[in-house]
């Protein structure tokens, strides 16, 4: 399988600029990689966004480390960086919220609404990954049918391997509605970017070190 996006996760504009010099065609931006990424501040969003103006800049609105299951304050921070983004001139963000191994479908259909509203394409990040397996097909149909045009997952925790977790995301792979992309990532390099996508099928990959 030919692999067409190589989405890189930064945490500044300086690697951004970097992984697009380097052959990345998406950008995810975030604050803070070492906590998995948190929503950036406005003024590297907007850095970026003037510095990387030839590919799709996916901003990160995630407004603490932990679980993904947030307090009314937060999901009105959420809200917040929805318009700040949009303000500035940002097209698509990434968010999720799952509570009690369940994905937070009130939540997450009033974020998505209002990122619909600010013209804001909406992916679901590896919050996923929380969802009990049992339940992730279901939630993978009520995020398509809610305009949500792609899921990051890495098939279960981040210290499973990507290559021993790679059956979980095929099923979800191999049933995902046309317009959704499933888009692999954790633990996916440069080098074994090719591999995956050719035992996935899949032509989209995502990694802090996928060039």
């Amino acid at each position: 399988m030919t692999i067409t996006i190589r989405e890189a996760a930064v945490d500044s504009v300086e690697a951004a600029k970097l992984m697009r010099r380097k052959g990345a065609n998406r950008i995810e931006l975030n604050a803070h990689l070492e906590v998995g990424g948190l929503t950036p501040d406005t003024r590297t969003i907007i850095d970026t966004l003037i510095a990387i103006d030839d590919v799709p800049v996916v901003v990160m609105i995630r407004p603490r480390p932990g679980d993904y299951a947030y307090s009314d304050v937060e999901l009105q921070q959420m809200q917040d960086s929805i318009h700040q983004i949009a303000d500035v001139g940002g097209q698509y963000v990434t968010f999720g919220v799952v509570r009690d191994q369940q994905l937070d479908r009130q939540a997450m259909a009033d974020l998505i609404d209002l990122a619909a509203s600010r013209e804001l394409e909406v992916v679901m990040h590896m919050a996923f990954d929380k969802i009990d397996v049992s339940a992730q097909p279901a939630a993978m149909y009520w995020l398509a049918e809610h305009g949500v045009k792609r899921i990051l997952m890495h098939g279960g925790p981040l210290t499973t391997p990507i290559i021993s977790a790679l059956p979980t995301i095929q099923a979800l792979v191999n049933t995902a509605p046309a317009d959704l992309t499933i888009l692999p990532g954790g633990g996916i390099t440069s080098e074994n970017a090719q591999y995956i996508a050719d035992s996935l099928g899949v032509a989209e990959v995502h990694g802090s070190k996928i060039v």
